[in-house]
């Protein structure tokens, strides 16, 4: 019988382009089905969820594949309400977003990527010298990410793009990319749902050192319990 994964990500489903790269991990046959924060939100109500700080700022895809930024904390209830439906329905859910890691107490599993992702880096880094390259989808998460990896007595350099633009014409790539290549890390972790494998590839073709992608990381993690 084929296992259901239920995608909850926190702007609009459903997200095709973070199914296709989970699908790039697990080798079993598997159906999906989709819900988003802000599949039922109009632009006033849109308003309403903007950050407030940046430190409460997730990036996430809005109607028309528009880029926005809302609140982490007023995101919280929609999203729980959204992990109950799904559970009715899927086997398994995946939070579409690297940013949460604390909505407990579901009906059936789900999985955080930024949290399977971020242990892994913590196994990875008994290397002595251990150096981590982080990308964000937005610089005002720089901050945050920075005192993160520093309480951890990791040696981090973060930068910030957006996923959700070609990297034949982001700007933001070449001057990341050279930056990283000075600071020579072990590894970069690419820390957003909207990353794909063209941005793991364009960073292991540029740097050539291993790149984290947390859909991957995750669907990994699936393909061994299903």
């Amino acid at each position: 019988m084929k296992s259901i994964i239920g995608i909850v990500t926190i702007g609009v489903s459903p997200r095709k382009d973070i199914q296709n790269e989970l699908d790039l991990a697990i080798d079993k046959d598997v159906d999906y089905i989709h819900a988003g924060a802000l599949d039922d939100i109009d632009q006033k109500e849109l308003i309403k969820l903007s950050p407030e700080s940046n430190s409460d700022s997730l990036v996430t895809l809005y109607k028309n594949d528009l880029e926005v930024k809302i609140s982490h904390n007023k995101t919280e209830d929609i999203l729980y309400d959204k992990i109950k439906n799904l559970s009715k329905k899927a086997d398994m859910i995946v939070m579409a977003c690297t940013g949460y890691e604390n909505l407990t107490n579901n009906d059936i599993p789900i999985f955080f990527p930024g949290t399977i992702a971020e242990n892994l880096i913590m196994y990875s880094s008994n290397k002595t010298n251990f150096k981590l390259g982080v990308i964000q989808p937005t610089s005002d998460q720089i901050q945050k990410e920075e005192i993160k990896w520093e309480n951890r007595k990791i040696q981090a350099e973060v930068h910030a793009t957006t996923p959700y633009v070609d990297t034949n014409v982001n700007k933001d790539w070449p001057i990341i990319i050279n930056s990283l290549n000075k600071f020579e890390p072990d590894l970069i972790y690419l820390n957003c749902m909207g990353m794909k494998s063209e941005h793991k590839n364009l960073i292991q073709k540029k740097l050539n050192k291993p790149a984290l992608l947390a859909t991957h990381v995750t669907g990994n993690v699936i393909n061994q319990l299903i």
